[in-house]
C-alpha cells in the first residue's frame, strides 16, 4: 500500500463531514453514529464492520466511502509510481500521469492538508515546455482532470461527453418516460432503464440534483401562473 492512501482518504471524507479513526490492523475505520461502521482495506476494498449494527447513516457512509476509496486509491497509487514531469520553467514538482497526442496529465501533492492538484497541459511544438494548462483541485477533481485529458488529447470525442447538469436532466426525462404509463417496447424500456442506472453511478448527489431541478421547475411554473397571461394573450372564458 502507498503511504498516502489512508491519509488522503481520511482528508477527503473529512471534507464530506465524515470522521475516521486511527488505522488499526491495516484498516482505516470510518465512523457513523460515533462507531467504526465501515472499514477500508489497504488496497481500497470497503466493508461493513461486522461488530456494528447497520442503519441509514451507516449505509450512507458506506456508499460515499466506497466511491471515494476507489478514486483516492487510484490517484495516490498512480502518483506514488509516476515519474517527474520535466518541462522548461516548471518547478512545482508535478508528476507525469499520462501523455498522448501532445497533451499531458500531471499531478502534484500539495503541502499540509491540501491534498493533490491535477492539471492538463499541451506540450510545446518542440516538446520542451508545457502550455495552456487546465487546473483541477477541490472535490472530485481527479475524475474531471481525467475527462479533460481524454477530450483534449482526442482519446474520446468531446461531443460525446455530458455535464452533470445535462445528465441530471436526461435522468429526469428517462424517469418521466418510464413512469408515464405510455406503452413502449420492452427493448426501449430495457435501454432506458440501463441508461438511468448508468447515470445513477456517474453523477454525485444525483437525488439532490434532481430534487433541485424539480423545485426550480415548480417555482418557474408558479411565477408564470402569478404573472398571468403574457402580452397579447387573453384569458380563456
Amino acid at each position: 500500500m502507498n503511504d498516502q492512501f489512508f491519509p488522503e482518504l481520511a482528508r477527503r471524507l473529512k471534507r464530506e463531514g465524515i470522521s475516521t479513526g486511527p488505522v488499526e490492523k491495516d484498516c482505516l475505520p470510518v465512523l457513523a453514529d460515533g462507531q467504526a461502521a465501515v472499514l477500508v482495506m489497504p488496497r481500497g476494498t470497503v466493508a461493513f464492520n461486522a461488530g456494528v449494527e447497520r442503519g441509514p447513516e451507516a449505509d450512507s457512509v458506506y456508499d460515499l466511502t466506497f466511491r471515494l476509496s476507489r478514486e483516492v486509491y487510484e490517484y495516490t497509487e498512480a502518483m506514488a509510481t509516476a515519474p517527474p514531469l520535466v518541462a522548461e520553467g516548471l518547478h512545482e514538482g508535478f508528476r507525469l500521469l499520462a501523455d498522448f497526442n501532445g497533451v499531458v496529465l500531471a499531478g502534484q501533492e500539495l503541502e499540509g492538508d491540501w491534498g493533490y492538484k491535477f492539471v492538463t497541459w499541451r506540450r510545446s511544438p518542440d516538446r520542451t515546455a508545457v502550455e495552456s494548462g487546465d487546473y483541477f483541485d477541490g472535490g472530485h477533481y481527479y475524475g474531471a482532470a481525467k475527462q479533460d485529458f481524454a477530450c483534449r488529447s482526442g482519446l474520446v470525442q468531446e461531443s460525446r461527453q455530458f455535464t452533470d447538469e445535462q445528465l441530471t436532466e436526461l435522468y429526469r426525462c428517462i424517469a418521466e418516460t418510464l413512469d408515464s404509463g405510455y406503452p413502449i417496447t420492452r427493448e426501449r424500456e430495457k435501454i432506458l432503464t440501463a441508461a438511468a442506472d448508468q447515470i445513477e453511478h456517474s453523477v454525485d448527489n444525483l437525488e439532490e440534483r434532481v430534487n433541485l431541478s424539480n423545485q426550480r421547475e415548480l417555482e418557474a411554473a408558479e411565477q408564470q401562473a402569478d404573472s398571468g397571461p403574457g402580452p397579447g394573450m387573453e384569458m380563456a372564458p
